[in-house]
């Protein structure tokens, strides 16, 4: 045992069990062949689909028959992450657990405390952690973190209860009560060339903190690739010889470009370096504390003989600079959360073409299909084209939400603290369970973790614990 003082052994024991299983997203067969032999140990109903899904259902304890049923939900897939110079392979090695100053790390990997501590919490309930207790189902989902897959595939007529806990939370002293749903959108605009004889240089930024297309997109950190693009956009104003090169910046959709660059050709070079150095200046007025770093460097570049000619200049460069970014609404209910926004998260250009990678979420699913509208509409009026990819459903806040009610009364009876209630503006699987079950009453809650989806992942032990108690009180609620 990893932790001899810990409040609730069977449910780190259960922990530790699942870190000795690979579970990589789309590698969850050793999951499906655990639960399955869990469940048949305990003569537990269960069930298990072509998507890696397991459903496994718990009787009410004696008392409880006529409760309502509460489905527990979390997902059985991680994020495979790990140090330069770790030898460790995801698909066949278990994780090194480690205890540091009450905190459970792995050593030089990805923990998977996201969402292993859902799994470890619902087979301690399966296993009699609970004296008191409705029907639970508990449906382990597969392949969450590669697009939602086990979620959106599982058939949810099997499910009968109208409340449900999703345990994909990742601080103890907040109750979600919504998510963004989302759709990533791809701008292509063609290109035409000419011939150059003019001096060339490469512009860069960079120094910026970035961050997730969501749950950061508030905070007034800067876009790299925007503001790149409205560099160009003010020397473009300047220098009728402006002519693009290429332009690159960010590659993920979900990720607030931290840098970007771009190769242009125009006689005065050492203009722009004068107007660049000015900027930086200015810039670094009004940053936030995470961009500090900001920098804005010119540097000669070797000529090229062919060039965008000043029409695709043009374009690409709006492309980048003019079409509306960041938060565009705030949630009517809940104080400083987002409701709708949008973030180029990357773009491409040379010769031969430009693209860009956009992401639209809102609690609203009307609010995304505007922004996509809106993003088609750019495309046609720049001659390009606008096509949309992988949607994830949204999970509008609820007024009222009996569920939420009762976890709220446990955490203060186990803590004599209020819990938070949020939304976050990021996907969730409670948005496609919610909409597949619409008179479902969800949350969403968990232990603190930090640095998810990094080798850095740590679950703070402690609140691990009073997480689980919180939980069994919630359960107790008549």
């Amino acid at each position: 045992m990893l932790c001899k003082n810990f409040l609730y052994p069977m449910l780190l024991r259960y922990f530790e069990e699942i870190s000795a299983i690979p579970r990589g997203s789309g590698h969850e067969e050793g999951m499906v062949a655990y639960l399955s032999r869990f469940a048949k140990e305990r003569n537990l109903s269960f069930y298990t689909d072509e998507f890696k899904n397991v459903l496994i259902r718990l009787p009410a304890s004696e008392g409880y028959e006529c409760a309502p049923s509460i489905l527990l939900q979390g997902h059985t897939d991680m994020v495979c992450e790990k140090n330069r110079g770790v030898e460790h392979n995801f698909l066949t090695d278990p994780l090194k657990l480690c205890v540091e100053d009450g905190w459970l790390r792995a050593k030089g990997t990805t923990l998977g405390a996201d969402d292993g501590v859902a799994v470890a919490a619902m087979l301690a309930l399966l296993d009699g952690a609970s004296e008191a207790h409705p029907e639970l189902e508990c449906l382990f989902t597969s392949c969450e973190e590669a697009g939602m897959e086990g979620a959106v595939g599982f058939d949810y007529s099997l499910i009968h209860s109208r409340m449900m806990v999703n345990m994909d939370g990742c601080d103890d002293g907040v109750i979600l009560a919504g998510c963004a749903g989302g759709l990533r959108s791809h701008i292509n605009l063609p290109v035409e060339e000419e011939a150059s004889e003019e001096p060339c240089v490469e512009i860069r930024v960079g120094g910026l903190a970035g961050g997730h297309s969501g749950e950061d997109i508030h905070r007034g950190r800067i876009n790299a690739v925007k503001l790149l693009g409205e560099i160009l956009a003010h020397l473009l104003v300047l220098y009728k010889d402006l002519r693009l090169i290429s332009f690159w910046g960010g590659d993920k959709d979900n990720a607030i470009p931290r840098e970007a660059e771009a190769k242009i050709c125009l006689a005065d070079r050492d203009g722009v370096k004068r107007i660049l150095s000015e900027l930086e200046k200015k810039l670094h007025e009004n940053l936030v504390p995470e961009d500090e770093g900001l920098f804005l460097a010119v540097t000669d570049a070797p000529s090229v003989e062919s060039v965008m000619d000043r029409a695709s200049t043009e374009r690409v460069i709006f492309l980048a600079a003019k079409i509306p970014n960041g938060v565009f609404a705030m949630n009517e209910d809940l104080k400083d959360q987002v409701s709708t926004s949008r973030n180029l998260g990357g773009m491409f250009a040379d010769i031969t073409g430009a693209k860009a990678i956009f992401l639209s979420r809102s609690d609203y699913d009307e609010n995304i299909d505007y922004s996509a509208g809106e993003l088609e509409f750019y495309a046609s009026v720049l001659r390009g084209s606008c096509h949309h990819s992988y949607r994830f459903l949204g999970w509008n806040y609820a007024k009222e939400s009996e569920i939420r009610s009762r976890y709220g009364e446990a955490y203060r009876a186990v803590t004599g603290n209020e819990a938070r209630v949020e939304t976050i503006h990021a996907g969730l699987e409670c948005g496609h369970i919610k909409h597949a079950i619409p008179d479902m009453d969800v949350i969403s809650v968990g232990p603190t973790v930090l640095n998810l989806h990094s080798p850095e992942e740590t679950l703070n032990l402690d609140s691990f614990a009073r997480f689980f108690e919180i939980l069994l009180e919630t359960l107790k609620y008549h």
